[in-house]
Formats: structure tokens, sequence, C-alpha cells
């Protein structure tokens, strides 16, 4: 197991493989501050970081390429 994931806490599932909108989350980056942060590809390709709460949430949905 990636060491990153042994960082989440237990009660926090892994988003890996799962789409948000038009991101899918590829794999887990760490913690800033309370939030996880995970590595996400756009459909267009752009990877970013994005908070688990944005992705949860839907405020993120997309890097910006989807109007």
């Amino acid at each position: 197991m990636d060491s990153r994931l042994r960082e989440l806490r237990s009660d926090l599932k892994d988003l890996t493989g799962q789409v948000f909108g038009r991101w899918k989350v590829l794999s887990y980056s760490g913690k800033k501050g309370t939030n996880a942060y995970w590595l996400c590809q756009c459909l267009c390709g752009t990877q970013k970081l994005v908070s688990r709460p944005a992705l949860i949430s839907g405020r993120s949905s997309s890097c910006g390429c989807y109007k």
C-alpha cells in the first residue's frame, strides 16, 4: 500500500478511480491542514490537486475548461 494512503484516517474512503464531474481521481497526494488532497485529471487532460471537500461537494467539477 502506498505510504501516503496510510496517512488517511480509517474513516476516509479511498477516492482513487472515482469520477466527480469532469475530474477522475488518480491518487492520494497528502494532507494540507485538515484537508486531504487528491491528484485528479480532467477530461481535457489537465492534472491538478483537488481537496476532498471540493470534490465531494461539487464545488470543483473541472479544471475550468468546461464553461
